[in-house]
């Protein structure tokens, strides 16, 4: 049920899978709904359990990321704001997209189960 609600998430914010970081992106929101202390210092604790699993390095997990997150700003900024649930002033990092989604995700459950 979570994947399917991440890759609606995303779907929403115009991330189709013809992205390199699509699956890494979807992977990262996943390991930090699990343990969501891995948002703190992601670099080490998040986007390395991504690289591994993903055959590539910790970097490029990071850029690929933050390159849906540049494009997500620029033509879906919109949706980003209601998916966040806030209005967003300042451009995203690829560890605030992370963020932004396991709120959001969690939300979805806790209004499903009340």
């Amino acid at each position: 049920m979570k994947n399917t609600i991440i890759d609606d998430r995303m779907q929403a914010l115009g991330v189709t899978k013809n992205y390199k970081g699509y699956n890494q992106l979807k992977l990262a929101v996943a390991l930090a709904l699990e343990n969501e202390d891995r948002l703190c210092n992601a670099s080490k604790r998040l986007y390395n359990l991504v690289a591994e699993a993903s055959g590539c390095s910790c970097c490029s997990v990071y850029r690929n990321i933050q390159t849906i997150s540049e494009n997500i700003w620029k033509y879906n900024y919109n949706t980003l704001c209601m998916i966040a649930g806030y209005k967003l002033v300042n451009k995203i990092t690829a560890t605030n997209l992370v963020s932004i989604l396991v709120a959001n995700v969690q939300r979805s459950q806790y209004n499903s189960v009340s």
